[in-house]
């Protein structure tokens, strides 16, 4: 098992990490709306339940990918310079979510705290999850 140092390669500061942000909300609630439209579903409670979905499934699948880091040309990656697992997407995307949500954005602040001082650019669910965020590809 290797161990990526997350300082010397190329962690990925707020800005990045924000832009992709963005990019994959607007995703998450265009596919919401339109659902609503089609189905009559409550928007809200669909982008919700397919941000959540889409922020464990699609990295796990694609390289440590979501739409908007792809863009953006940022991915996540595990310490361990192996593929991430469900249980790595499930933390990371889920649980450690719930948790932001919970504390009605009090630990969010504190990641971007974090991701704005922290050398390594980790925040809270990187580094309960063991990943971090990088502007490296992944190798083939």
């Amino acid at each position: 098992m290797i161990f990526i140092n997350p300082v010397t390669d190329s962690p990925v500061g707020i800005t990045e990490r924000g832009f992709a942000f963005v990019i994959d909300l607007l995703i998450a609630f265009g596919i919401a709306l339109l659902l609503n439209i089609i189905f009559g579903y409550q928007t809200l409670i669909i982008a919700v339940f397919f941000s959540y979905i889409y922020e464990v499934f699609l990295p796990l699948f694609w390289n440590g990918y979501t739409v908007g880091k792809r863009i953006v040309g940022i991915r996540i990656a595990p310490l361990s310079g192996e593929k991430l697992t469900l249980g790595t997407m499930i933390i990371r995307g889920f649980l450690i979510q719930i948790l932001y949500n919970i504390t009605a954005g009090l630990l969010t602040i504190i990641s971007i705290y974090f991701v704005s001082t922290r050398v390594d650019k980790r925040s809270i669910h990187d580094l309960v999850a063991q990943t971090y965020v990088t502007a490296n590809p992944p190798e083939s």
